[in-house]
């Protein structure tokens, strides 16, 4: 088994502890250290950045051989084939590259992101298939919400079929483009859905995958799944809930342009008690993921209220002196409380 360094470390530390209280002798602590093995980290690294440039090379590719359609529209034409006919060719070609992608992940299984590297021509031929068979049938006159709907079960099926992590990241965003498409298709084209501007409608979105991850971990043949929902769920809401804190309720971007920012304080004050709420609920459920997102989003946020009411107000020396003390303030209670828990452990 190849592990990393920090791995390596606590592995021997354990044999370590089990030799000296007796658990296992001698020989079963030697057959431990001997079943695992330190992966070469320079090797991983420069895999890692090749696949990188992989996939950079080939979404390249698709964005200049597809998405511009001037080959596609070409062939089309040349040959007098309909929308509906080539979005037909797409989604066969993505149900190949689903068979090839299975095979893949049976043969190499350890290949885990190569294998969802090559997961993203699924995505991209799938897209491209539903996007002709949509125009096809002129979208229903504007309404894309069931397109994108239909897109997002065949991703979902799709993803549990490979187990594939980012078809199902693909499945949440398709869901959350079906939400704003179908509430606006609900509201017959108003700004508002049920009083809610799309900031707030996609706060209760991502609300609404926090409960899906509770569902989703559940289920056993979805459980692997529940940690990117997870993580989805919280961009989804963190994002749209920092639109909102900017925004407010506003109608549109014209309406918004004509309200003075000191109006909307309400919306900021509430998100900003709210990133204080969650930083210490997770430091008291040691959530790392939710500490950590939380805290990007609370500094994303004092600079959004800096750039909003003290631009032009406030000295710049002044006000990064006073943010500087108190991140320092913040990371020193931070440090104190992280080691009361050790201490009470």
């Amino acid at each position: 088994m190849q592990v990393d360094k920090r791995e390596a470390e606590l592995i021997e530390k354990a044999i370590v502890h089990w030799r000296e209280q007796g658990i296992v002798d001698e020989p079963t602590a030697v057959k431990m250290k001997e079943s695992y093995a330190l992966e070469d980290s320079d090797s991983n690294i420069l895999s890692i950045y090749a696949l990188i440039a992989c996939v950079s090379c080939g979404l390249l590719a698709f964005g200049a051989l597809v998405m511009d359609e001037k080959w596609i529209e070409l062939v089309r034409r040349r040959f007098g084939f309909s929308e509906v006919i080539v979005g037909i060719c797409f989604i066969l070609l993505s149900a190949a590259l689903v068979y090839l992608s299975y095979r893949r992940r049976c043969r190499k299984p350890g290949l885990y992101a190569a294998n969802e590297a090559f997961n993203i021509t699924i995505v991209l031929g799938l897209a491209v298939g539903m996007a002709y068979i949509g125009r096809s049938i002129g979208y229903q006159n504007g309404n894309y919400a069931p397109i994108l709907l239909v897109a997002a079960l065949l991703y979902g099926s799709i993803a549990v079929f490979l187990r594939s992590q980012l078809l199902w990241a693909t499945l949440l965003l398709a869901l959350a483009g079906w939400w704003g498409a179908q509430t606006y298709y609900w509201s017959h084209g108003n700004d508002y859905f049920l009083q809610m501007n799309y900031a707030l409608r996609m706060s209760l979105f991502g609300a609404l995958i926090l409960l899906l991850q509770q569902l989703v971990q559940r289920v056993p043949v979805l459980m692997s799944f529940a940690r990117i929902t997870r993580i989805m769920g919280w961009v989804f809401f963190l994002v749209a809930a920092w639109s909102l804190s900017i925004l407010g309720n506003s109608s549109n971007f014209d309406v918004w342009l004509q309200i003075r920012q000191g109006r909307l304080w309400v919306w900021a004050l509430a998100f900003s008690l709210m990133l204080l709420g969650l930083i210490v609920y997770a430091f008291r459920r040691k959530d790392a993921f939710l500490r950590d997102i939380c805290l990007i989003f609370f500094l994303i946020n004092i600079y959004t209220r800096y750039f909003e009411y003290f631009w032009d107000k406030t000295n710049k020396g002044l006000f990064f002196a006073i943010l500087a003390f108190s991140f320092w303030w913040i990371g020193r209670t931070a440090e104190r409380w992280r080691k009361k828990q050790v201490l009470q452990e």
